[in-house]
């Protein structure tokens, strides 16, 4: 119960911004099919993993939405820690970024 109540305010504070930012500088590199499917899968990943760990540790929860919010938390490392796929993800996205 209390994951839904979370995942709502987990994808609008922090995995919607993400993975838009992520689609917009894949785009502008023509990533390869193999990193597109990457963050597909991370993208159906996420919002669970998160709900579910923000249900089970509600300060963990309100204090990652509010830090994400306000620009104390990044959310690049908020979504890596929330599945492998995520992790390759956003080791993609500093990769695009270093070049």
């Amino acid at each position: 119960m209390l994951a839904g109540l979370f995942m709502p305010l987990l994808s609008f504070f922090i995995v919607d911004p993400f993975m838009a930012t992520l689609n917009e500088r894949l785009a502008a590199v023509q990533a390869p099919q193999a990193i597109i499917e990457q963050v597909q899968a991370c993208a159906s990943t996420a919002p669970t993993a998160l709900a579910e760990r923000a249900a089970g540790d509600l300060w963990w929860g309100a204090s990652t939405v509010i830090g994400v919010a306000v620009g104390m938390t990044d959310a690049r490392m908020i979504v890596a820690g929330a599945s492998p796929a995520c992790a390759r993800v956003v080791a993609a996205l500093a990769a695009v970024r270093a070049s």
